[in-house]
């Protein structure tokens, strides 16, 4: 892919991202419902187990290309933890908003992270 192609694509979803926030920006957040654990390290840990499930149920449910969805599944294991807690917040509501436009739109986001993080 060309420098631009992937300018254009960033920008996109920048844009879309942005989008998403002003649109969704009236709910409570889910770090802002759920409480902390006393034992930092093994919430850290359980928490991106808990992300990763949460991105690897939405992948599960909408990609019907098994190679596709092979890539993004190792692509997932591979994103830090500040991604993973954005991509598991977009999958969150891709289930949440499952027959709707902004579910859509999430699933686009969290296919798009995947692939430019």
């Amino acid at each position: 892919m060309n420098r631009n192609m992937k300018k254009l694509i960033l920008t996109t979803v920048m844009y879309l991202l942005a989008l998403q926030i002003i649109v969704f920006a009236g709910g409570p957040s889910f770090a802002a419902i759920h409480t902390v654990e006393s034992d930092r390290g093994r919430s850290a840990m359980s928490s991106r187990a808990s992300d990763v499930h949460k991105i690897l149920s939405v992948l599960d449910d909408r990609m019907t290309e098994q190679a596709l969805l092979e890539k993004a599944k190792d692509k997932v294991f591979t994103l830090s933890d500040q991604h993973t807690r954005l991509i598991a917040s977009l999958a969150e509501q891709a289930v949440k908003e499952r027959n709707s436009t902004s579910g859509d739109i999430a699933f686009l986001f969290i296919t798009a992270l995947i692939i430019l993080l």
